[in-house]
């Protein structure tokens, strides 16, 4: 299985420090986030080039790029909808990963098409992108480059059990970030069955990125990160152990 992290836990530094730090800790794979300091990640100012560039910054350090993270996209996206999937392309990935609002679905699936790039809908509270039922209503009409990351801790705060909502997403789950219920206590000791959605994961054949998105509260210490981040990648490390 392969496990990385996202980089918008470490957004405060520039690109090469932030993979350098991911580098230390033994990960080689990373969901780069377009928040980075440096704004070299960032799709609203970079393009395809860019994207090689970033790409080239990330193998240097020995990591591979799987997805990009642009956060969110909405109406307010729509002229600099198309960056995202030059800046994709450049980066060499095939997903990419953020929250939506259903009202630009159409013309993200345009895009999605026409760049043979998947986007995966992160769940979030509070909109039909919470739960399984209503997101993949939302996505019916829709061509299956529009999937899904299930957020295990976003179903978690919604009060949804992780297990049963990525169970019903089969099919069109596209990405995975790995979060717990807590993110101050280590992955794995909040009320997230991590085991269970290990499992289903598995037996869905799913075979992207576990991304893990543990410890993004604010305040948190670089230090930390690293004792946190060390102890998240030995965990899924032994879930897919485990779960062979």
């Amino acid at each position: 299985m392969k496990i990385g992290v996202i980089s918008y836990l470490l957004r405060h530094h520039d690109t090469p420090t932030a993979m350098a730090f991911l580098q230390n800790l033994g990960f080689s794979n990373v969901e780069l986030d377009y928040r980075h300091a440096d704004g070299l990640c960032d799709y609203r100012a970079q393009d395809a080039v860019g994207g090689a560039r970033a790409r080239v910054i990330c193998l240097e350090h020995g990591i591979r790029p799987m997805a990009y993270c642009v956060g969110g996209l909405n109406k307010s996206h729509l002229p600099v909808l198309r960056n995202v999937f030059e800046f994709a392309k450049g980066l060499g990935v095939e997903v990419v990963v953020g929250v939506l609002d259903p009202d630009i679905l159409s013309e993200l699936d345009v895009l999605c098409q026409e760049y043979q790039i998947y986007y995966a809908i992160e769940n979030h509270r509070g909109n039909v992108f919470e739960n399984a039922e209503t997101m993949l209503q939302a996505v019916e009409p829709y061509s299956r480059y529009v999937g899904f990351n299930p957020d295990t801790g976003h179903f978690a705060r919604a009060g949804l059990v992780a297990v049963d909502e990525v169970r019903k997403l089969d099919g069109r789950i596209y990405h995975c970030h790995f979060k717990d219920s807590d993110q101050h206590l280590p992955l794995g000791s909040g009320d997230v069955d991590m085991l269970s959605v290990a499992k289903e994961l598995k037996r869905q054949g799913y075979d992207r990125l576990w991304s893990i998105e543990h410890y993004e509260y604010q305040g948190i210490s670089d230090e930390e990160l690293n004792v946190g981040l060390a102890q998240a990648l030995a965990y899924l490390k032994n879930l897919d152990a485990v779960t062979k």
